[in-house]
């Protein structure tokens, strides 16, 4: 469950942050840097991995075995792209709960509606 509803007395409905939603946001986030993180890394090794293959390409005069490393390096930045995107979407979320959260604690604290009303 993502929010609750509350009726202030006059008539007026409002959301609610459930305290568990942020949590699962914020597993959501650092799930994601994880991956970001790992995807970051195997496109790092890939590309040093061509780097040695282009050296050794240039002093041989042999190029054609490099096709497959660009192949494996374009799929390792795809996968590390959908990795970020992920990441963004993941914290921005966090971020939005956590000042919807904020706001409702404003909000109780300025006594605008009972504690034992709020999460």
């Amino acid at each position: 469950m993502f929010s609750l509803t509350l009726e202030n007395g006059n008539g007026d409905v409002t959301k609610l942050i459930c305290f568990d939603a942020l949590c699962d946001a914020i597993r959501e986030a650092e799930r994601a840097q994880t991956k970001y993180r790992q995807a970051s890394c195997a496109l790092a090794r890939v590309r040093a991995k061509l780097d040695r293959a282009v050296e050794q390409a240039y002093e041989q005069q042999s190029f054609a075995p490099l096709g497959n490393l660009f192949d494996e390096e374009e799929a390792a930045l795809a996968v590390c792209e959908r990795a970020k995107a992920q990441l963004t979407s993941a914290q921005k979320r966090w971020r939005n709960m956590g000042a919807a959260l904020a706001y409702e604690k404003e909000l109780m604290l300025a006594g605008r509606w009972s504690r034992k009303r709020l999460n």
